[in-house]
């Protein structure tokens, strides 16, 4: 054990020491007597003196009662799938394949390449080159008419079922890349439109690519079109949500319908412009549609325009009278979404969906500079709508990162992962919709009762799954319940803590990325800047946990059956925690515990959660003299 400053400076260090030393992971543990007493306690030795001697002793208290973690090995097949013909999945494919990694293509459709939202020509131009390119490299094998059926494996070694019409085609590969493209919704039936006049951004699209102009001996393929409306966000989903993509296609095809048809009125009807990249990109383009004719006239969010029999009904905000636009077309503007199969893929990867059914790519972050990488990776239209220079740039960023984690001899995990103990293992199945990378899955065995099994490479270590466990199946060496109650059991024995004031005794749970880090905070700045104010109660003790999630409601009760007259638990700010929901999970867990107590007559204002950053010290100090003030008898 190692008492000095904070471990978030020196912990690594004196591990790596410790490792090569011979010594298993785990065995050693850092006590920070620096920031948590002797800057703190800096103009009264005896009392520096004693809180550093009590916290020693919650050190040698967990390091005595720990399990030590056990370290983890997978392999890493040299290999890629990419799913998904886009500009984006092409680009990524070819840039694997140009650097001597074999890449699968799988794509849904009978032919590569999607055609791009926008139509810009150049976008064409580059798409059309990458599958020529693509079609005949040596490294990429293509799969026509396919898509993925099945994954299992783990990180770094997947085996993937690929049913290509009759046949089924197994793949091992290292890592998977997930380049689907958007696609604009259908009209559907959500609204009643003459659909003879009425049409989305997409069917005009095909109506400019056959044109008005007929072949020899035919008729038209279109009547000549005199009034067109476009209606910009014409179906946007609750009212928020910009597809990114729409107001460039539309300016776009207002210019080329101008040309198409000459003698045509253009109007699009807009609430916000966006134009997509930075500066003045696309500025030009809006340019030359006003020297087209193109009319564009803004509507309000609260007025949205309404199509009639003959005209569009559009209040104007400048008269505050009502404006009809004739029409013989009307374009609407619909938003884009994810690929129909995007929810299977995404259930069969493990990867969670926003609301509006894009994937989300989670990047767990372990520690500054290290992510949780499961080779899994989502770019393009499956994680949002993007640009032709946004997909490039997410392409060549998300082919870099493929590379770096297939250069992995072997994937080695030595952190805590969670361990289930299969006999007392229920299969009751609570630990796994808690678990932030999905780690954790149901396997049937012989018996009635399912086995809860973790994905070693998988887990990040928050504890998550520990404290939802009903039967304390579950442990998180190096943070299991024995560790960190001995901790409490330490704490609440050492010493008298505060020889005149009587200060109550409080334990604190602090999250290591928020609360904790703060505490150390709070040391730095009463030492440097000699503000007294920045302190905290001498009965106050910390002790760190993986994560807020790590909060066990029986470790809470242990503490106030061992004397504790406060317990206080700091939590990262909502939407920051480090592994997702845990400080979510957590505050549930506190609000039913605080209910509980309650209910059999104990004083629940002496448990209190708080959410804190990392880098305010000074809020972590209020919150906890705060919570002490109300302690005080």
């Amino acid at each position: 054990m190692i008492a000095g400053c904070t471990p978030r400076l020196v912990e690594k260090l004196f591990r790596e020491a410790g490792r090569a030393a011979g010594l298993p992971e785990g065995c050693v543990e850092v006590v920070n007597i620096r920031e948590h007493c002797a800057y703190l306690h800096v103009d009264d030795p005896q009392l520096a003196t004693q809180t550093a001697a009590a916290l020693i002793e919650m050190g040698v208290a967990r390091l005595s009662s720990t399990s030590l973690p056990r370290a983890h090995r997978g392999r890493v097949v040299q290999g890629a799938l990419v799913i998904g013909s886009s500009v984006s999945g092409l680009t990524a494919a070819l840039a694997l394949a140009n650097n001597g990694v074999s890449v699968t293509l799988v794509e849904q459709a009978a032919r590569l390449g999607h055609a791009p939202f926008d139509p810009a020509d150049q976008a064409r131009a580059m798409l059309d080159e990458r599958i020529e390119t693509a079609s005949h490299h040596p490294r990429i094998r293509t799969l026509l008419n396919a898509h993925v059926t099945e994954v299992a494996g783990r990180p770094g070694d997947y085996e993937v079922r690929v049913d290509d019409d009759d046949q089924s085609t197994t793949l091992g590969v290292g890592a998977i890349v997930v380049a689907s493209d958007e696609r604009p919704a259908s009209l559907g039936t959500r609204r009643w439109f003459d659909r003879r006049y009425v049409i989305t951004q997409a069917e005009f699209e095909a109506e400019l690519e056959a044109g008005p102009t007929p072949r020899a001996d035919e008729a038209p393929l279109q009547p000549q079109l005199h009034d067109i409306v476009m209606i910009l966000c014409a179906e946007e989903p609750d009212g928020g949500r910009c597809s990114r993509l729409c107001c460039l296609a539309g300016i776009r095809q207002a210019m080329r319908a101008r040309q198409i048809y000459p003698n045509a009125n253009v109007t699009i009807l807009f609430r916000d412009l966006y134009l997509g990249g930075s500066g003045d990109l696309h500025i030009d383009e809006l340019e030359q549609a006003r020297k087209l004719g193109v009319m564009f006239f803004r509507y309000r969010k609260d007025h949205p325009p309404t199509i009639g029999d003959k005209a569009v009904e559009v209040f104007d905000p400048l008269t505050g009278e009502s404006l009809q636009v004739p029409f013989d077309r009307v374009v609407l503007s619909m938003p884009l979404e994810p690929p129909d199969h995007t929810r299977t893929l995404a259930a069969l990867l493990h990867v969670p969906q926003d609301k509006y059914g894009f994937m989300i790519e989670p990047r767990v972050r372990l520690r500054p500079g290290r992510y949780a990488d499961d080779g899994v990776y989502v770019l393009g239209g499956a994680h949002q709508p993007v640009d032709d220079v946004e997909a490039l740039f997410q392409a060549y960023v998300t082919s870099s990162r493929v590379m770096r984690f297939l250069s992995q001899d072997a994937i080695r995990v030595e952190t805590s992962i969670a361990e289930v103990n299969a006999a007392v293992c229920t299969g009751c199945g609570n630990c796994a919709p808690v678990c932030p990378t999905s780690a954790i899955t149901l396997q049937k065995r012989d018996s009635v009762l399912s086995l809860a099994a973790v994905e070693a490479l998988r887990c990040v270590g928050c504890g998550d799954c520990v404290v939802a466990c009903p039967t304390k199946a579950i442990e998180l060496p190096g943070w299991d319940d024995a560790a960190i109650l001995a901790q409490i059991s330490a704490a609440l024995r050492a010493g008298d803590f505060d020889r005149s004031s009587h200060a109550p005794r409080i334990v604190v749970l602090a999250c290591e990325w928020s609360a904790y880090a703060a505490a150390d905070m709070v040391g730095a700045r009463y030492r440097h800047n000699g503000d007294r104010r920045a302190g905290y109660s001498p009965g106050v003790r910390i002790i760190r946990m993986p994560c807020s999630a790590r909060f066990d409601p029986n470790h809470i009760l242990w503490a106030f059956l061992n004397g504790a007259d406060g317990v206080f638990l700091g939590a990262c700010p909502p939407g920051e925690c480090h592994y997702g929901d845990g400080n979510l999970d957590a505050r549930q867990r506190v609000e039913a515990l605080k209910n509980q107590l309650a209910n059999h007559g104990i004083d629940s204002n002496r448990l209190h959660l708080e959410c804190l950053p990392g880098d305010d010290g000074e809020k972590f100090a209020r919150a906890v003299t705060s919570f002490v003030e109300t302690l005080r008898w």
